[in-house]
C-alpha cells in the first residue's frame, strides 16, 4: 500500500505566480522572435473572445522524449496514472499584425512516476502521479497556424524542494478551424537536457466547422430495432447535449453477419452543439482480457486514446427519430517519428448510426446500438456488410458493485420480448425439479424488486462469487433504476402468472467471479487463483409458490455464444430464518465432450428479503432507544454518587480513583474510536430504506448522552482527587492511607488486566490463523474483528467489572465504615452493564438475522458475548455488587475480627 500523498498544488502555484512575474520577452526572443512590427495593442472587450477561440486544447497524450521525466508510457497503470497534457491561457491580446496574437500560458504534463517508500533495506516501490507546469509567452499565427511559446518550468522534487526547468520552448500547430478532415492539435516541446516531448489533442472549442448537417447521411441502413423517443432518454432543451454523451461515450461490442468480433469500439471523445450538430473521436482495438479491463477504466476516465486504431467523425442527431448519424474518416499515424496523427481526405467513406433501443431480448441487452457501414458499398436499405455494435457497461468489464445502481439509465419504458422457445426449455427443466412441499410464502408480484436481486457464492470448491439482478418480472422492465422499477411493480399490481402452471416470466442479469475453467485447487491449502468475471443473460420461469426459478442463459466465451446454460434457484422461504437466502445451481445442458462444457456451480443465496431488512432496521431503532436510555441512566447516577461525595468529604478517600479512571475510559472509548463508521458500515446494507441525513441525526443523539456521562465521569474523579488530602498527623492510626491502599489496588489490578490482555491478543492470533487455513470460505456477514476491535472487546470485560478495584480498596482500608459508593452507583452501573446480556439472550431466542445482527446494543464490538459470557459476565457483576454491599454494611471486611461494634458504631482498634 503506497505512503500518503502530499499535496503541494498551493506551493506550486506560488512558485507558478513567481516564474510568471519574471518572465520576459528576452527568454524566448531567440527561439520565437516577435516580428519588429508586432508591437501589443491590448484592447478592452476582445480578450475574452480571443482566449474563448483558443480554448481548443483541454485535455491531450505526449509521447516520446519524456522518459526521463515520467515512467514508461507502458507502465501506465490501472487507476488513472497516464500520460496527459493540458494547456491553459492566462491572457490574449492583439498585436500590429492582425494575423499574430499575443499569448501567455501554462503547458501542465501529467504522467506516472516510479516513487520508493520504506526504511532503508526494505523499500518498495509504487505508482504515483506526478506533473510539471510551465509557465510560457509567445505568439500565435492565424496565417501558418503555428503557435510558438518560450518559458520555464518548476515541480516539486521528491524532497519537497523546487526543481526548475529552464529554456523551454513550446511548438504547435493549432486549426483555427477544426474540421473533420483537420481536427487535431499536434506539436512538441523541448526541455533543455531531454529530448523534444510530442504533443498530440484533440481540438476542443466552438469553432469547429462541422462537414455534414444533412439527413441524407442516414438514408441506409435503417435500425435493425426500434429506437426509443428522444424525449424519455435525453429530455429536452440544450441538457440533451450532456445525457447523449453520458450515454454514447462508452465501449461497444462489434458483431459482422451475426458473428461476434474479437474487437472492441471505444467512443473516447465528443462534442455537441446546440442546434444538434455531433462530433466524435472513436477508436478500435482488439478484445485482450485483462488489457481490455484496464483499457475501459482509462477510457471511461476519458482518457485520449492514441495507440489504436481510430476514426473522427462528425453528423446529427435527428431529434424526431431518435437517431444519431455520422459521418466518419480512419486516421492515419505517420510511420516515421515524430509520430502523428492525420485524416486522409480519401478515405471518408465511413457511414455510423447510433440510437436507443425500445426493445430487450435475450440475447441483445444493449442501453445504445449502433451500426458502421461503408457509404459506398452497401445499398439503401441492405444489411449486407454492416457491422453492429451494441454499449457495454461496468458490468462487462470487472467493474460491478452489490447495489443495483450499475445502471444510471432510466429503463422504465423499454419494452422486454421474451423468447417463448427459451421460455419452453426453462418450463421442461423446472418440470424435472422435485422438491418436498414447503410451508411459508415466497416474493411474488406483490414484494419488492430487492426481494429478487440475487447474491450468491460458490459453495463447491474453488468457486467464487456473483450477483443475479432482474431485468424483467412477467411484463414490468425493472432493470436499472430502483425506484422506476418500484413504481413499475407498483403500477401493475400483482404480475400476471400462466394460469396453466402458475408461471411467471422472468429475465436476469447474472455476473459472478470464478477460476478458470478447468482449474483444480491444489493440495497445499495456502494458494491463490485469479477468478474471471463472467455474465449470462437468463429468462426462464419462476413459481411464487414453490419458491422456484428455472432459466436458461446465454453467455460469451472463446468468441462464442453458448445459450445452453441452465440456472435453477430454490427461495428460502419469506418466513425462513437463518443464514441463508436459498440454494442454486449454475450447470451445462452441453455434452461433457463439448468444448463450451463447464462443470457445474453449486451456489448459496444470501441477503435478506425486504421485511427483514424493515426488521433489521425496526431492532435497530429499538437497540438505539435502549442504548441512550442505558447511557442516560448511567449519567443519573453519576449526578447522584457526586452529590454524594460533595455531602460527604469523608467519602472522598475511600473512593478508589482505579474504579473512576476505568468507568471514565470506558465512556471516552466510543468517542474517541469514532463509531461513526460502525454505524454507517452496519446501515450501509439498508442504505436503500434508511435516509442518511435522519441516520446522522440519530447517531448525534445517541452519541450526546455518551459525551455527557463522560464529562459528569471527569467530575467525579476530580472531586474524589481532591478529596483525597488527609491530615498530616496519621500516626496513631492502624489503616494504610488511601494513596497507599490505591498502590495496592493498581499492584493488583495491573498484573491481571495486561494478563488478561495477552490472552485476548493470543485468541485473537488463533482465530486468524485457522481462518487463514481456510481460504474458500465466504464471509456472509462483515469483516472479522481487528486485534484492535478484540482488545476493545476485552475492555468491555474490565469494564463489566469495574468493582473490583473499589473491593480491593475497601479491604485494604477494613474498619474504616465509611459508606463511601452510593447504593445507587453501584447496583445501577451493575444493571447498566448486566442488561445488554439480558438482552443478548433474548435476542438469540426471538431473532436470529439473516445477514448481520443489529448491534447497536449489545455490539460485539464494544463488549464479550456469548452463551458463556450472557452467562458469567451477570453472575460475575452481581457477586462483586454483593460484595460492596456486605463491605459497606460491615465495615471494610466481614471477615477480620479486628473490627467491634461500639456505641452504635465502629471503633478502629490496634492490632497490638
Amino acid at each position: 500500500m503506497a505512503p500518503p500523498r502530499n499535496h503541494p498544488g498551493l506551493f506550486l502555484c506560488l512558485l507558478l505566480l513567481v516564474s510568471t512575474a519574471t518572465l520576459s520577452a528576452a527568454s524566448y526572443s531567440s527561439v520565437c522572435p516577435k516580428p519588429g512590427h508586432a508591437d501589443d495593442r491590448y484592447t478592452d472587450g476582445n480578450e475574452t473572445l480571443l482566449l474563448t477561440s483558443f480554448f481548443q486544447i483541454s485535455t491531450g497524450y505526449f509521447s516520446e522524449g519524456a522518459d526521463s521525466l515520467f515512467s514508461a508510457a507502458d507502465d501506465d497503470d490501472l487507476y488513472g496514472s497516464y500520460r496527459s497534457f493540458s494547456l491553459f491561457p492566462h491572457g490574449a491580446s492583439h498585436t500590429s499584425d492582425q494575423a499574430l496574437v499575443h499569448l501567455t500560458a501554462t503547458l501542465t504534463l501529467t504522467g506516472p512516476r516510479i516513487r520508493t517508500y520504506g526504511r532503508p533495506g526494505r523499500r518498495r516501490n509504487y505508482t504515483d502521479t506526478g506533473s510539471i507546469s510551465f509557465v510560457l509567452d509567445g505568439f500565435y499565427s492565424s496565417a501558418s497556424l503555428e503557435l510558438c511559446m518560450a518559458g520555464k518550468g518548476t515541480e516539486l522534487a521528491a524532497d519537497g524542494s523546487p526543481k526548475h526547468y529552464p529554456d523551454v520552448v513550446l511548438r504547435l500547430r493549432v486549426p483555427d478551424r477544426p474540421s473533420l478532415t483537420d481536427p487535431f492539435v499536434t506539436g512538441s516541446l523541448e526541455v533543455s537536457g531531454f529530448g523534444a516531448i510530442q504533443l498530440l489533442s484533440y481540438a476542443e472549442g466552438d469553432n469547429y466547422k462541422y462537414a455534414s448537417e444533412g439527413a441524407d447521411d442516414c438514408s441506409a441502413p435503417t435500425p435493425t430495432q426500434p429506437a426509443r423517443g428522444s424525449l424519455q432518454v435525453l429530455g429536452s432543451g440544450f441538457a440533451w447535449c450532456a445525457h447523449l454523451k453520458q450515454q454514447l461515450v462508452t465501449s461497444y461490442r462489434l458483431e459482422h453477419g451475426g458473428e461476434p468480433l474479437p474487437r472492441r469500439m471505444h467512443v473516447n471523445q465528443m462534442q455537441c452543439t446546440a442546434k444538434g450538430a455531433v462530433r466524435a473521436y472513436v477508436v478500435f482495438s482488439n478484445d485482450t482480457g485483462s488489457t481490455e479491463r484496464r483499457r475501459f477504466f482509462n477510457y471511461q476516465q476519458h482518457r485520449f486514446l492514441v495507440d489504436e486504431e481510430a476514426v473522427v467523425a462528425d453528423g446529427h442527431w435527428d431529434q424526431d427519430r431518435g437517431l444519431l448519424c455520422l459521418r466518419a474518416c480512419r486516421v492515419r499515424r505517420s510511420a516515421s517519428p515524430p509520430s502523428a496523427l492525420a485524416v486522409p481526405k480519401d478515405e471518408c467513406g465511413i457511414r455510423m448510426s447510433f440510437w436507443f433501443p425500445a426493445v430487450w431480448t435475450v440475447r441483445d441487452r444493449s442501453v445504445v446500438a449502433g451500426m458502421l457501414w461503408n457509404w459506398s458499398q452497401t445499398g439503401t436499405g441492405s444489411h449486407d456488410g454492416v457491422t453492429t455494435a451494441s454499449s457495454m457497461d461496468a458490468a462487462d468489464n470487472g467493474f460491478i458493485d452489490v447495489t443495483d445502481d450499475h445502471r444510471s439509465s432510466n429503463l422504465s419504458d423499454v419494452k422486454y420480448s421474451y423468447n417463448k422457445t427459451i421460455l419452453e426449455v426453462a418450463k421442461k427443466h423446472y418440470l424435472k425439479i422435485k422438491t418436498k412441499k414447503i410451508k411459508g410464502s415466497f416474493p411474488a408480484g406483490n414484494y419488492t424488486y430487492h426481494d429478487f436481486m440475487l447474491q450468491f457464492y460458490g459453495r463447491n470448491s474453488g468457486h467464487g462469487h456473483g450477483e443475479a439482478y432482474p431485468v424483467a418480472i412477467g411484463p414490468v422492465m425493472v432493470y436499472g433504476d430502483r425506484l422506476a422499477a418500484e413504481d413499475s411493480l407498483s403500477r401493475n399490481g400483482v404480475l400476471e402468472v400462466d394460469t396453466k402452471q402458475d408461471l411467471l416470466s422472468v429475465s436476469y442479469d447474472i455476473h459472478y467471479h470464478a477460476p478458470p475453467e478447468g482449474w483444480v485447487p491444489p493440495t497445499n491449502r495456502s494458494y491463490s487463483v485469479s477468478l474471471h468475471k463472467r455474465r449470462i443473460s437468463a429468462e426462464g420461469v419462476y413459481d411464487p409458490k414453490r419458491g422456484i426459478l428455472c432459466m436458461v442463459g446465454c453467455r460469451e466465451h472463446n468468441d462464442s455464444t453458448d445459450c445452453q446454460i441452465l440456472v435453477t434457484v430454490k427461495f428460502a422461504s419469506l418466513d425462513a430464518r437463518g443464514k441463508g437466502h436459498g440454494t442454486g445451481v449454475i450447470s451445462s445442458l452441453r455434452d461433457k465432450s463439448d468444448r463450451l462444457y463447464f462443470d457445474k456451480i453449486d451456489i448459496g443465496l444470501y441477503g435478506m428479503y425486504s421485511d427483514q431488512v424493515s426488521e433489521a432496521i425496526s431492532r435497530m431503532d429499538l437497540e438505539g432507544i435502549m442504548l441512550v436510555a442505558s447511557t442516560t441512566l448511567s449519567c443519573v447516577f453519576t449526578v447522584l454518587q457526586i452529590l454524594r461525595t460533595k455531602n460527604n468529604p469523608e467519602a472522598a478517600p475511600a473512593t478508589s480513583i482505579t474504579m473512576l479512571a476505568i468507568l471514565t475510559l470506558g465512556y471516552l472509548t466510543p468517542l474517541v474510536l469514532n463509531f461513526d463508521a460502525l454505524f454507517t458500515s452496519r446501515r450501509s446494507r439498508y442504505s436503500l430504506y434508511w435516509t442518511s441525513d435522519w441516520r446522522e441525526v440519530k447517531e448525534v443523539v445517541m452519541r450526546a448522552p455518551t459525551l455527557l456521562a463522560f464529562v459528569l465521569q471527569l467530575r467525579l474523579l476530580q472531586l474524589v482527587w481532591s478529596g483525597r488530602r488527609r491530615p498530616a498527623d496519621q500516626s496513631n492510626t492502624a489503616t494504610p492511607s488511601p494513596v497507599v491502599s490505591e498502590r495496592i489496588v493498581l499492584q493488583i489490578c495491573l498484573p491481571l488486566y495486561v494478563l488478561g490482555g495477552a490472552l485476548a491478543a493470543a485468541v485473537h492470533v488463533i482465530n486468524v490463523r485457522a481462518a487463514n487455513e481456510e481460504p474458500l470460505v465466504v464471509r456472509i456477514g462483515g469483516e472479522p474483528a481487528t486485534i484492535w476491535e478484540d482488545l476493545v472487546s476485552y475492555g468491555g470485560l474490565i469494564l463489566d467489572g469495574f468493582l473490583l478495584p473499589q473491593i480491593i480498596l475497601n479491604a485494604s482500608l477494613a474498619g474504616s465504615g465509611l459508606r463511601a459508593i452510593s447504593p445507587w452507583f453501584y447496583a445501577g452501573v451493575t444493571m447498566t452493564r448486566v442488561m445488554p446480556h439480558v438482552y443478548d439472550v433474548v435476542r438469540r431466542q426471538v431473532y436470529e438475522p439473516s445477514m448481520s445482527s443489529s448491534d447497536l446494543y449489545a455490539s460485539p464490538r464494544g463488549d464479550l458475548f456469548g452463551v458463556a459470557w450472557d452467562i458469567i459476565i451477570p453472575c460475575g457483576a452481581g457477586v462483586l455488587a454483593v460484595l460492596v454491599f456486605l463491605q459497606q454494611r460491615l465495615g471494610g471486611s466481614a471477615l477480620l475480627p479486628s473490627q467491634r461494634k461500639r456505641s452504635g458504631g465502629y471503633e478502629m482498634v490496634s492490632s497490638i
